[in-house]
């Protein structure tokens, strides 16, 4: 769980003393940072972390539940190898894609457990994202549901990990325009562990408290909970916009809000380049890395 001098502190969570348990890289501010990496082009958190000459605290890595018949967690599973031998905290991302919220029954469920398990049984801290973005992906036909079944199906993730050491539950949910609309989508207080938000920011002039503050007080300090960022970057994929959205998170002064713990980058080339270290020029690297101890 997330700890502070090997003690779990989980349910104190809104402390700046309560660190992840994969302490690695982190900004200058004191928050713990790590990455998404493009697996599906064969980059793996090790070369990230030879480029960056950090470990990192977390990796992201993504999962979809493709049928209401089961669920064996292959896309994770791959590299939990590597995960192990990176020492980060894993930042699994389950989605189901292939059913609807309505068919996340309790066996389903249980197949996700077996999975984290098998990572957990090695060590390996893992933050479940089950079905992130789902205020978004509902709207896109990713998934398929209303937030009433989003809300059963995350309580029967949540009865079959609860008593999984390692293993905490991370409700993240797209940005959303007004805070009202992310409500019927919260699981309760109860079923949640760590709170955060995607969002990719569009102006150099965004900072934590006008991106998150919002969502902070309402989820994180509201209820007392661990916040992270799962997954940011920004659009357009312009180097000064990158740079002062680096800056914002891991080196501005973050003292205000002593719930939020880490960072996990999206390190990809998708419809946009979103990376900061990877297949950059040094001199973009270098100001990348100047952020971070």
């Amino acid at each position: 769980m997330l700890m502070a001098q090997g003690v779990n502190v989980a349910a104190e969570p809104c402390s700046s003393s309560n660190v992840p348990a994969s302490s690695h890289m982190k900004g200058t501010n004191g928050i713990y940072w790590g990455w998404n990496p493009d697996v599906e082009k064969g980059v793996t958190i090790s070369e990230i972390n030879s480029a960056t000459g950090k470990k990192a605290s977390t990796v992201g890595l993504f999962s979809q539940i493709s049928s209401p018949n089961g669920f064996d967690g292959h896309q994770l599973l791959n590299h939990l190898d590597e995960v192990k031998a990176s020492g980060a905290t894993l930042i699994a991302s389950v989605m189901p894609n292939g059913l609807s919220f309505s068919e996340v029954t309790p066996a389903i469920a249980s197949d996700v457990a077996s999975v984290v398990k098998q990572f957990t049984n090695q060590g390996i801290e893992v933050w479940l994202r089950f079905a992130h973005e789902m205020n978004w992906y509902v709207r896109a036909g990713t998934y398929k549901g209303n937030s009433t079944q989003f809300k059963t199906a995350w309580r029967n993730i949540h009865a079959a990990t609860k008593d999984i050491t390692g293993c905490l539950l991370f409700w993240s949910p797209n940005n959303a325009k007004t805070l009202d609309l992310y409500e019927e989508w919260w699981p309760g207080p109860a079923y949640v562990d760590i709170v955060g938000m995607d969002l990719y920011v569009n102006t150099e002039t965004s900072t934590f408290k006008t991106i998150y503050g919002g969502f902070y007080d309402a989820y994180a300090k509201g209820h007392n909970k661990h916040f992270a960022v799962p997954e940011t970057a920004t659009k357009p994929d312009n180097e000064a916009l990158k740079q002062a959205w680096v800056s914002a998170l891991a080196s501005k002064n973050v003292a205000a809000y002593p719930c939020f713990k880490s960072v996990t980058w999206f390190e990809l080339h998708k419809s946009w380049d979103y990376r900061v270290v990877m297949s950059r020029g040094e001199a973009a690297k270098e100001a990348t890395m100047a952020n971070f101890v």
